[in-house]
């Protein structure tokens, strides 16, 4: 919806910006009016959730928590190898 509501999204009824509810219906009109900073949400790539929602998700999750220390990868350490 647009921050400017015109019309109740109820009933149909013209409303101006200044009402917080419909004068028809009496529909709280506050949670159909976006702020600035809703609008600027990030869209989702749904292209790179096709090709690894594995990966995509661990990424979105590392965003959420914070960069933390990266831990250095494991690496298997053989009997038979020289490292």
């Amino acid at each position: 919806m647009t921050a400017n509501l015109q019309f109740c999204p109820h009933c149909g009824t013209a409303v101006t910006a200044q009402d917080e509810t419909c004068p028809q219906c009496h529909t709280d009109l506050r949670p159909f009016r976006t702020t600035a900073s809703q609008e600027t949400s990030q869209k989702l790539n749904l292209n790179a959730l096709y090709a690894n929602p594995y990966k995509e998700g661990m990424k979105r999750l590392k965003q959420r928590d914070g960069a933390k220390a990266a831990a250095k990868p494991h690496r298997w350490r053989w009997p038979w190898s020289k490292e």
